[in-house]
């Protein structure tokens, strides 16, 4: 027989099972006089199946005290709250939701009570990888489709309209709109763009934001407007408070330029712009008034990857890269948070607020598991969903990773840690070389800038 017709129907058999064993139950409450959650008597939980399964996967869940009224129900995987589909007072039927992490503590709450399943369920990821530019070939031709199109993918960035932006290395911003599969230039190396920043869409205007790098860009920032045709302009800091601190400026070491700037992002919590120079100054500028504060400092080195968490959106995160001097060796491959609205600070102006997650591993590796116990290599760009997973572009292991933050466990999402090659497909068999930007469009579509393989890829998770 035919072994794809084994699987998809094996993908069947679970959910049908499920679904008739929920409908039986129902069957049998029909019967009987239904009984209403009850506040004064406390809610049972007993078990559920199966014990592990994909997005959607139907989930039983027996006790007691539940009442009949799904409504009145939730369900959580974790913090994640599931669907509710139906309940017989003794029965639950749910549907698991997207992404609540790798283990899974279920809950269910009624009114005031909440109680918890002592064991855990397993939550299966399922991924897939597509090429949607590039042929491989790094010829910088643009003008061809994106399928024969030639290109060197640095950062990556999505706004709110499906529209994906990446930076070539010819200084070259190109936009991909995935709702035609078309590719346009956006702005070149004549009109003062530089494919080193990563770009960032403001997520209230959708305006590209970028800063800057190199000597005498200290002050300078670029901002593309669609309401423009995303045209090109620059901003520049008009007044600065530096706080007790010294400027951020210098001739640099080896890689690093400490008048570079490579983000600009907004924090919704206060409509403030953040930036953060290589020299670890973290600067807060008013964009009515162009007037820039420093807040505090960070260990020296360079972070391409820096976002605003979606949920709590004061926290900023950092992702080191592996370039550093020897005063900041110990940030290297590191991620860091910090509270943009918290600025006491303690010994070296360091921000009271800064915390490693992961630790110190100048050499860097690979390792999932607790953050505190994880390791990267060459982090590049990171990026949220809407529910908080960050996905970390894992440059030199070749692979995604995503931190779930509430959990706080690393696992890497897709590629082969330690190997690099093209392939699209699978989990199991994606592969990716030396990626570098990595952004999600508000689906939580997975956009990767895949360096060395000179294409822009595609991935859908679940």
């Amino acid at each position: 027989m035919n072994h794809s017709i084994l699987k998809t129907a094996g993908q069947w058999v679970i959910p049908l099972i499920v679904w008739i064993a929920f409908a039986v139950s129902c069957d049998d409450s029909d019967s009987q006089n239904k009984v209403a959650y009850d506040p004064n008597k406390p809610i049972e939980l007993t078990t559920f199946h199966p014990d592990s399964g994909r997005i959607r996967e139907m989930v039983l869940l027996d006790g007691s005290n539940f009442g009949t009224d799904p409504s009145a129900i939730k369900v959580f995987f974790n913090n994640s709250e599931a669907k509710v589909i139906g309940s017989t007072g003794t029965r639950i039927l749910a549907l698991t939701p997207r992404m609540p992490g790798d283990t899974c503590v279920l809950s269910v709450q009624i009114g005031d009570q909440k109680k918890s399943y002592v064991n855990t369920f397993r939550y299966k990821i399922e991924a897939s990888v597509t090429t949607i530019a590039g042929s491989g070939r790094e010829a910088h031709v643009f003008d061809q489709g994106l399928d024969k199109c030639e290109l060197k993918p640095v950062y990556i960035a999505a706004d709110n309209e499906y529209n994906v932006f990446v930076t070539d290395n010819q200084d070259v911003l190109l936009r991909i709109n995935t709702i035609t599969n078309t590719l346009s230039v956006v702005a070149t190396k004549e009109q003062g763009f530089n494919h080193r920043c990563a770009p960032a869409a403001n997520p209230w205007t959708n305006v590209l934001m970028q800063g800057a790098e190199g000597a005498g860009n200290r002050d300078r920032f670029v901002f593309l407007d669609p309401r423009d045709g995303w045209a090109m302009k620059s901003r520049f800091i008009k007044g600065w408070d530096l706080n007790g601190h010294t400027y951020p400026s210098g001739g640099g070491t080896g890689n690093l330029n400490y008048e570079s700037h490579f983000q600009c992002l907004l924090c919704e919590v206060d409509g403030m712009y953040y930036t953060r120079y290589v020299h670890g100054h973290i600067v807060r500028i008013n964009p009515e008034t162009w007037e820039a504060k420093v807040i505090g400092m960070t260990p020296v080195g360079l972070t391409y990857g820096m976002a605003f968490h979606p949920i709590r959106k004061n926290e900023l995160w950092l992702g080191y890269s592996e370039f550093t001097t020897p005063t900041g060796a110990d940030a290297a491959n590191g991620i860091y948070t910090l509270d943009v609205t918290d600025e006491s600070r303690i010994e070296n102006n360091i921000l009271a607020s800064l915390k490693r997650w992961t630790p110190v591993s100048s050499i860097g590796g690979h390792r999932d598991g607790p953050i505190d116990q994880s390791l990267f290599l060459g982090i590049r760009m990171i990026n949220f969903d809407m529910d908080g997973n960050l996905y970390v572009g894992d440059c030199r292991n070749h692979c995604i990773r995503m931190v779930n933050t509430t959990t706080m466990m690393v696992s890497t999402i897709i590629g082969i840690p330690g190997v690099a090659g093209f392939k699209d497909g699978a989990r199991e068999d994606a592969m990716f070389n030396t990626l570098h930007g990595i952004v999600t469009d508000p689906d939580g579509v997975i956009y990767v800038a895949d360096y060395h393989n000179n294409r822009v890829r595609r991935i859908a998770i679940e």
